[in-house]
Order: C-alpha cells, then sequence, then structure tokens
C-alpha cells in the first residue's frame, strides 16, 4: 500500500491502482463517461481529468496509476473548464428529442458543470429511433456519444463481442455484428451493454414501459431461477417491480447476469396468479371424490375455510390410515425456512418420511454417489474459484451457458483470457464447444464407459497422484484392476470417441493440475446415474484434484434452492443436515426436539420413506390417500407424463400449493395460493453451498400468503384437531418470521450451526458447513480430509441405458434446457420478451436424418416414443449428431418432450433415465402408429 493525497485528504492505495479508483474508495467522485468499474480503462472521453502537483498538466484520473506522495486535485477552475469542454464537444452528436433524458450519467454531468450547446446536434437524428427488434433492449443511436462501454462490456464480461465501431472520424458509431441486429449478432440478451450505457442510446425497454417515473426504492435480493444464485436489486414503484438493476456487491455475480435473472421478472404481475384460495364443490360438502369420479367445479373461499377443509381432510386420513397415507412435494423454488416446515410438518405432524423434492429428479445420484466416495453430497468448489483458478475445466454432460448462464460466462472468459483449457464431453455441439481445446461427442448413455478409458490411459502412461492415492483414499488395488477391461478400443467402439482424442483428453486432463470437473444432468439423468457420479469421484481422486482451488468436484444445481431444499431434509431419507432416517441416535434427536405435550413423540419411522415418483404412483393406485405439493409440477416435469396425469387423476385427494393455475392444477382438489420469491423473506442456498438472503419487495397479489405462513396455520390446525400442543420451542409452530425458523434450522442441523440471521444481514459470505457462529464457512471441501475420513473408490461398470433405439423407434432421444426459458415454463413463458425469444419447442435433429426423413427446417413435426407423442417444429443442425434428437419441457400438454420420457429408475438415487429414450420422428400431419 502507499499514500497520497487527493484534495487535501491523505488516502492509501495498492500498488496498480488508478487515481480514480483510488478517490471513489474513499469516497471523492470523479466524473467520468467512458470508465466503469467491471471493464478496462481506456480513457478516451477525458471528463475525469484531475491536476498533479509538480506536473502542471491534465491527466487522465482513470489511467493513471496512483503514486506514493502524489498529490492531487480533482476540482479547480481549470479541470471545471475541460470537463464543461468535453461535454459540449459530446452534445454536438448527442440528440434526445426522440425520448428525452434526465436520468442519465451523461445527462447528469451535463447540468451538474452547465455545459450546454452552442448549436444544433452536428449528426442529428441520423439513426433510426428503436430500430432493432430486440425484445428487451431499445437501441437510439443518435443518443450515443462513443464512450464503447458496450462493446468492452460484451466483449468482457459476457465474452459474446456483439457490439463494435464503425466508421471513422464523425461517422463513428456503435453496431451489432456486421450492422445487423443484435440477435442476428448472437446476442445472449444479458443486458450488459444496457447496464453500462451512461447515455440512454441502450436502455431497458421494460423499464421504459412499465416505471412511471423512477423507482421509489430497491431491495437487494437473489434470482430465482438456477442455482448460481446471482443477487441483484429490485427497482420498486407503487407496489410494482419495474426493473432489475444490477448490484455490484453481489459476492457470486457482480454486475453480471442473465436474460433471466434482469428481464424474467415479469410473471409476477402476470394476471394469471393465485390471489384467493379454491376448493372443489365436493369437499365443501363434505364428500370425497370416487375412484372414477370427475372432479367438479372451483369454489372460491377465504383463508379460513380452505385451511379447515384441508386440515380436516388430513386428519381424517390420517385416523383412518395412518401417516404413511400421505405424500408431499416440496418445492426448489421456496426457502430454506419453508423446505424445513415442510419436511417438519411430513415427520412432525403428519408422521410420514413421505417427503421428497425435485431433487429426485435431477441430482438425486449426486448426492448418493458423492456421498459414498467422499461422504459429502454437495459441491466442492465455488464458482469463482474453478473460474478463476483451475488450470484445466473437464465439462461433461452440462451446457451452462443456457443453463447456468453467468458461470458459463465465467467459463468461456477462463478460456479466453487465461487460456485455460477447456475438454467438453457431450453428445451435442453445445456453446461452450466453440471454445473448448477438445469436444468429446460420446453416444448417450455411456458415460462410465467413457470416463473409465479415460482413467485406463492415465494408469497406464503413470500420469496418476500416486502420492495422494496413498495417502488419502482407499479401495485403489481392486478399482485398479476393475479398469482393466476398458481399453482405449472396447472404449471408442461403445462411445463412438476415436482413441487418439481419447489418449489426448486423458493427457490435457492428467497434466493440469489443478483440473476442475463440472456436471449437471447430463451425467445424473440416467439409470447409471450413481455410477457415473462415482466415476468421476474415482477420477478425481485419481489425479489427486480434490481438496484445493480450482479443483474438485462440482455439480451445477439445477434450481434456485435445489441445494438448500436438500439441506433443509426434504428428502425420504435424510432429516435436515443428511442426517439419516435409519440412525436410531438422530430419530431420537428430533423426537425429542419435535415432542409434542401429550407425552407423544412424533411417529416417524426408521424406513425411508417414497420418492418423488413413488409417490405419484402409489397415489394413482390409492395406496397414497392424500399428496400435499407445494410449488412442484409434476404433470409437466416427471417423466412418461401419460401414466403422471392418469395417477394424478386417479389420486384421492390433492393439495396444489402454487402462485399460478400450472399444469398439475388441473388435478387438484384445492388451490392454496403462494407468495412469489420477491414477495417474502428468507434464505436460499446456491450450488456452491453459499447460504443468501432473500429480501421481500413487494406484497403478494390478492389474498396469497408466504408458504411458510400456510403451513404454519395449517400445522396448527391439525394439531389442535390431534388434541396434541408443542412441548418445547423446537416442537412449536408460532413463528413471527422466516428469521425465527432459521434460528430454528441452526438448532438442528449442524451444516448450517452457526448461521444466523444476524451474520446474513451484516453481508456475511457464508458457504456450510457452517459449526459456529465464530465459524468463517468452508467454501472448500475436503482440505484436508474426507468427509468420511478418506476418500473411496468404487467400482463403476458400464451398464446400458434402458431403452436403446431400433426398427420401430430409430432415434435417440436427449433432453435439456435453454437459455430463455426455464424448467416447465410457468414463469418464463409469462414473460413476453423471453417468450419471443424462444417462441414454441423446437427438437433438433441433424441435417443427416432431417435428409434421410424428408424434414425441413422449422417444419411441424410430431415425436413419438413407446410411451406418448410431443408436437414441436424441427431444427436442423449439426449441434446432435446422427441417430441423436433433442427436447426440451418447456412447454405444455402436446408440446413438453416428458411425454416421451422413460420413467426406468436409478436403482440406488431413484431418479428417472430423462436423458436417453428411443422414439421415431415423423411429419406432423402423420400419424405415429408402428410402422
Amino acid at each position: 500500500m502507499m499514500t497520497l493525497t487527493i484534495d487535501g485528504k491523505t488516502v492509501s492505495a495498492p500498488s496498480g491502482q488508478s487515481v480514480l479508483e483510488a478517490a471513489r474508495v474513499h469516497g471523492i467522485e470523479i466524473p467520468a463517461l467512458c470508465h466503469h468499474g467491471d471493464l478496462t480503462p481506456v480513457g478516451s472521453c477525458r471528463l475525469c481529468v484531475v491536476e498533479v502537483e509538480r506536473d502542471h498538466q491534465l491527466a487522465v484520473a482513470c489511467a493513471l496509476g496512483a503514486r506514493a506522495g502524489m498529490v492531487v486535485r480533482t476540482g479547480t477552475p481549470r479541470i471545471v473548464q475541460a470537463r464543461r469542454a468535453v461535454l459540449e464537444m459530446l452534445l454536438l452528436r448527442y440528440d434526445d428529442t426522440a425520448q428525452p433524458e434526465r436520468d442519465s450519467e451523461f445527462m447528469r454531468w451535463v447540468r451538474e458543470y452547465g455545459a450546454s450547446r452552442s448549436e444544433a446536434p452536428s449528426i442529428a437524428r441520423r439513426f433510426a429511433v428503436d430500430a432493432d427488434p430486440h425484445p428487451f433492449i431499445r437501441v437510439d443511436l443518435n443518443k450515443c456519444i462513443l464512450c464503447t462501454r458496450c462493446v468492452r462490456a460484451c466483449a468482457e464480461v459476457q465474452g459474446r463481442f456483439v457490439w463494435g465501431v464503425a466508421g471513422r472520424g464523425e461517422d463513428s458509431h456503435i453496431v451489432a455484428g456486421l450492422d445487423t441486429t443484435m440477435l442476428e449478432a448472437r446476442c445472449e440478451s444479458c443486458g450488459a451493454c444496457s447496464a453500462v450505457c451512461p447515455s440512454g442510446a441502450l436502455t431497458d425497454r421494460n423499464s421504459l414501459r412499465e416505471s412511471m417515473g423512477a423507482p421509489e426504492h430497491n431491495v437487494t435480493t437473489v434470482c430465482p431461477y438456477c442455482g448460481v444464485g446471482c443477487g441483484f436489486d429490485l427497482n420498486v414503484r407503487e407496489g410494482k417491480v419495474v426493473r432489475v438493476s444490477s448490484n455490484a456487491q453481489a459476492p457470486v455475480n457482480g454486475m453480471h447476469l442473465c436474460v433471466k435473472g434482469r428481464y424474467g421478472y415479469g410473471f409476477l404481475h402476470d394476471g394469471a396468479r393465485l390471489q384467493q384460495p379454491r376448493v372443489r364443490r365436493y369437499l365443501l360438502e363434505g364428500r370425497t371424490r370416487g375412484p372414477g369420479e370427475a372432479r367438479d367445479e372451483w369454489i372460491t373461499v377465504g383463508w379460513d375455510d380452505a385451511l379447515e377443509v384441508v386440515a380436516r381432510r388430513f386428519a381424517a386420513i390420517r385416523a383412518e390410515s395412518g401417516g404413511d397415507a400421505f405424500g408431499i412435494l416440496t418445492s426448489a423454488k421456496c426457502t430454506n425456512e419453508e423446505n424445513y416446515l415442510l419436511q417438519k410438518f411430513a415427520r412432525q405432524v403428519l408422521g410420514t418420511h413421505n417427503v421428497d423434492h425435485c431433487a429426485r429428479l435431477c441430482h438425486a445420484s449426486t448426492v448418493a454417489g458423492l456421498s459414498m466416495a467422499y461422504g459429502s453430497g454437495a459441491m466442492s468448489n465455488t464458482l469463482r474459484d474453478v473460474a478463476e483458478e483451475a488450470a484445466a475445466v473437464f465439462l461433461i454432460g452440462s451446457n451452462p451457458t443456457e443453463q447456468h448462464p453467468v458461470f458459463g460466462t465465467m467459463l468461456r472468459q477462463a478460456v479466453r483470457k487465461r487460456r485455460m483449457p477447456l475438454v467438453v464431453a457431450d453428445p451435442r455441439a453445445i456453446g461452450l464447444t466453440e471454445f473448448a481445446a477438445l469436444h468429446l461427442r460420446h453416444w448417450p448413455g455411456t458415460d462410465v464407459a467413457l470416463l473409465n478409458g479415460l482413467m485406463h490411459i492415465i494408469l497406464a502412461k503413470g500420469w496418476h497422484d500416486a502420492q495422494f492415492i496413498a495417502q488419502r483414499t482407499e479401495g485403489f488395488a481392486a478399482w485398479q484392476h476393475s479398469l482393466g477391461a476398458y481399453t482405449p478400443a472396447r472404449v471408442s467402439a461403445i462411445t463412438r470417441v476415436s482413441e487418439a482424442e481419447l489418449t489426448r483428453a486423458a493427457s490435457l486432463l492428467a497434466h493440469a493440475k489443478p483440473m476442475a470437473v463440472v456436471w449437471a444432468m447430463g451425467i445424473t439423468q440416467h439409470t447409471s446415474g450413481v455410477l457415473n457420479v462415482l466415476a468421476l469421484a474415482n477420477l478425481q481422486m485419481l489425479l489427486g484434484n480434490v481438496g484445493m482451488r480450482g479443483g474438485g468436484v462440482n455439480p451445477l444445481r439445477g434450481q434456485n434452492n435445489v441445494q438448500g431444499a436438500c439441506d433443509m431434509g426434504a428428502l425420504s431419507n435424510q432429516f435436515p443436515g443428511y442426517q439419516g432416517v435409519g440412525d436410531a441416535a438422530v430419530r431420537e434427536k428430533f423426537a425429542v426436539a419435535w415432542a409434542l405435550r401429550n407425552g407423544q413423540y412424533p411417529p416417524f419411522g426408521n424406513a425411508p420413506g417414497l420418492t418423488v415418483t413413488e409417490m405419484i404412483s402409489a397415489a394413482g393406485q390409492r395406496a397414497l390417500r392424500a399428496l400435499y405439493i407445494v410449488g412442484e409440477n409434476p404433470a409437466a416435469t416427471d417423466p412418461d407424463l401419460n401414466h403422471v396425469r392418469r395417477s394424478l387423476q386417479s389420486a384421492e385427494l390433492v393439495v396444489l400449493q402454487e402462485i399460478f393455475p400450472s399444469d398439475t392444477a388441473e388435478f387438484a382438489d384445492v388451490l392454496l395460493p403462494g407468495a412469489a420469491w420477491a414477495e417474502k423473506s428468507g434464505t436460499f442456498t446456491n450450488t456452491e453451498r453459499r447460504v443468501q438472503q432473500v429480501r421481500q419487495a413487494i406484497d403478494p397479489p390478492g389474498h396469497a400468503r408466504p408458504d411458510w405462513d400456510i403451513v404454519c396455520g395449517l400445522a396448527q390446525r391439525m394439531l389442535a384437531l390431534q388434541g396434541s400442543t408443542p412441548a418445547g420451542p423446537q416442537a412449536g409452530w408460532d413463528y413471527a418470521s422466516p428469521d425465527d425458523i432459521l434460528i430454528e434450522v441452526g438448532m438442528l442441523c449442524p451444516p448450517y450451526a452457526g448461521i444466523t440471521p444476524a451474520r446474513l444481514s451484516r453481508g456475511e459470505t457464508l458457504h456450510w458447513p457452517v459449526p459456529d457462529t465464530s465459524h468463517p464457512g468452508t467454501p472448500i471441501l475436503h482440505t484436508e480430509c474426507f468427509s468420511r475420513g478418506k476418500g473411496k473408490f468404487h467400482l463403476s461398470e458400464y451398464l446400458p441405458p434402458q431403452e436403446l433405439p431400433d426398427a420401430d423407434y430409430p432415434l435417440l432421444l436427449t433432453t435439456g434446457r435453454v437459455l430463455a426459458h426455464w424448467h416447465a415454463g410457468e414463469m418464463t413463458r409469462r414473460v413476453p420478451g423471453l417468450l419471443e425469444l424462444y417462441r414454441q419447442p423446437l427438437v433438433e435433429i441433424s441435417p443427416e436424418d432431417a435428409a434421410r426423413l424428408h424434414v425441413a427446417h422449422k417444419q411441424p413435426v410430431r415425436l413419438a416414443s413407446r410411451r406418448g407423442e410431443m408436437q414441436a417444429l424441427a431444427q436442423v443442425t449439426d449441434r446432435v449428431p446422427p441417430g441423436v434428437v433433442f427436447g426440451n419441457f418447456h412447454f405444455p400438454g402436446e408440446a413438453n418432450v416428458n411425454n416421451l420420457t422413460h420413467s426406468a429408475l436409478d436403482p440406488l438415487a431413484k431418479i428417472p433415465e430423462f436423458k436417453v429414450c428411443a422414439v421415431r420422428l415423423v411429419n406432423s400431419g402423420t400419424r405415429t402408429g408402428k410402422p
């Protein structure tokens, strides 16, 4: 550190810091237009000029390095005159007559320095206003002052290079691509360019259309979409969110956001929001619905009536059939506090372990496999650690630029800026293959063979870390023997990856240390999902890449709080904190904590309950008599949807707590309107185990209530009907706020023991485990030893998928998500701009298959499996190899790819095989009966 003087104030600055940044850190404002703290300084606008004593000249502060002993002045008459001259020159090319600008950075400095135009703009109105059709960003280049912030933001933040400068001199202007539209220039709609634009040349359409003036206040919160956990500010006016703005202090993402995070909030104010409870007429009349009886009309009721109906039906079912007659589906969209209460309600009030959530459909195999190998089923490192410290990344079964966009951009920039080698293993040519050192295009469902083949080569070449293996692992010898069968020739035959590519990949991964492995549902959603994860755990132990910065095992969670829902015990086999239901001491701990005053302990047993898919089937057979579903949409997201619909239709009682009338609402008997994420407070835990506060910004619509409040009301009524009262504070349901719930979580969930509302409110960054309130958190797991002691090598033999193509169904279907949408699309399809970016389902098909089947690009087609059909448009693309088609589940009804997917389960994790099934594709007008 060094000291210098700015405007008479002694300040300190680290070596390499500019005078501009040193001044800002100490609260001294120096105006700038081309400069932005997240971007490379260029010093082109010259608005930030300052005087340096003894130099007798003006210097550009953003490009002037701080030096020990410098004396700097920032507001002398000479400086003020120079800045006014700069602003007046810029005004000569600036024209805001089409939409007057008052709130931009540029106009602020124009007013502050009294700059004015002595003549009309010299190049005014030469650009068409709003000529670019981008659904979220309005372009008016008449306001452009050529600061090039947008150019640098797109290059340095997003790594997309959409914007550039064309022309020379007075004719210089900003262009997208080769003077085309933003979307044609492959814009990913992240909004970074509009976020940094100081003049209003690029602005968010949403804020222009929806805001009725400047926001009244901002509320800092966390994104409701993927598991990256980006932070941002909700701009609120008159009780509505009118804009999302970047928050430089956001610990995961800083100023960076994706299209859904920045623009996907419009669903909050959609007119279809559920606002009052609804109950089927037969329930209000005290009748039950017979197995073949149709559901009758909805009756809108008040909360007291709705909760009383549900409580009495639940109490009757429990008295007649016991607690295991219930199935509870919690939600990865809900807060930690809400998930904790839902599993507590299932176990304490109902007396069942039949509680689960969508992690069963995405990362159950990750939790099972990593727990077996390492003792912990979570991501071992942080996102920034991987992006900034890894010497190489092995990306397999994940498409982060579309599914986890901010992290995908981090990886893209790591390749571009650090020349980090990226090895991508994916049947599809995902976006990151453009940046990959090597793309292993293996056949879907052959991951174990591929991984074992790579490790066979590593061992044969002696590239493994023998010291790490000897000191920190067990089971190596038996496992090593099993790899003998995975010769390059055999693996190449299975995976369709050449022996040369296998050897090159093995060498790249083995000679880069630390190397990080990153995966998602392309690895987990298989009948061999646990085996896939065990193979990845084996790889990282073989190379000694665990417990260090830039390495580790890094599964990317799909939903905003799927990690937290798992942590809170929303699983059929585990209490909060991954404490197994089969452990007698653990059961005693929770029985005592949740004891009731009538002398009864909660009647939960020692065997795991049913999982998501098992509950749906059991409800259809009426082995389960009631389903309580909170924030989940199994009628759109589960595999083999025709079976799911039949099961839900046959179910005796379905209580659905939601923000919209989703696909599942058709099969519900009670609808309870919940609050969306911006309408309540609590915490989310992102994919890297970071616990962050979610803050309420607006009120729920109508009579909707936060999910935690609804569950409390239901639990209190149930206990009263059962004649039970809580014996102690942890057994009760009288919470004043989510903070009270989080405090209880800390008492019973060891990884969260040191996480308190007070620490989070102070802005502390806490990655669990946090064993006590003085602990700083654990960004990297397994540093000294594995959670289980020594890491264990497990045999992981290749098993083919349950269903492969044949003569009747000759194509192999794999599934995934697209950038513009998320999950079942209930939120994103209600945002017009997102729907404009991706209007209807597309099925990717290779040019070779399209020619063979006489299918044209964007032609309507019908895709069929042994379980059902879907309708879509054909997207003819070389992203998929011949023999493979790709679809998504973001659209309802016949447009959902889950009409086709297979419900075969991994035998241990019980996760369905979404990623591989046999299908055939025909023209839409053709029936799909067997040929």
